[in-house]
């Protein structure tokens, strides 16, 4: 039986390899955000390497269906967007509005995901993410490799 979170390739010794994807990082940036990635710097888990805190961008490095998460708590009185991107694609937004408390927005999508594509957060430039506490967190695992291209 296989682990879904698992490929299984040959090499060419004919033995099986697996191979394990998954990723969970927050961020401690309470500075102002720009239009770049959100690099989420306290990695909690990074099986496969292919998160980097430095960029702020996930690297699927293989090819399948990937579970994305993420969630923003912005600052009281400060309406943020949280954007997913992948490949340079805006996928999916979520929003806080604050309204003089902490809100906090979450999303997940199942993403196909050929080796090499890139996936990101992007929030709303100028705009402040709650830092004080873990609520700004970026996550995703391979659910399936394969190619599910038909």
């Amino acid at each position: 039986m296989a682990n879904s979170c698992i490929q299984r390739t040959l090499d060419f010794a004919d033995t099986i390899k697996d191979e394990f994807v998954a990723f969970t990082a927050i961020t401690t940036n309470g500075n102002a955000l720009t239009n770049n990635p959100i690099k989420y710097d306290i990695i909690v888990t990074n099986v496969g390497k292919a998160y980097s805190s430095t960029s702020g961008i996930f690297h699927a490095p293989i090819t399948g269906i990937y579970s994305i998460s993420f969630s923003i708590m912005g600052q009281p009185n400060n309406s943020i967007h949280g954007n997913l991107y992948h490949n340079g694609k805006q996928i999916i937004r979520i929003y806080t509005k604050g309204d003089n408390r902490h809100e906090v927005a979450s999303q997940t999508v199942y993403l196909k995901l050929v080796k090499r594509d890139e996936v990101w957060i992007q929030g709303t430039a100028g705009k402040k993410l709650w830092t004080s506490e873990r609520y700004n967190q970026f996550s995703g695992a391979l659910v399936r490799s394969g190619d599910f291209t038909n």
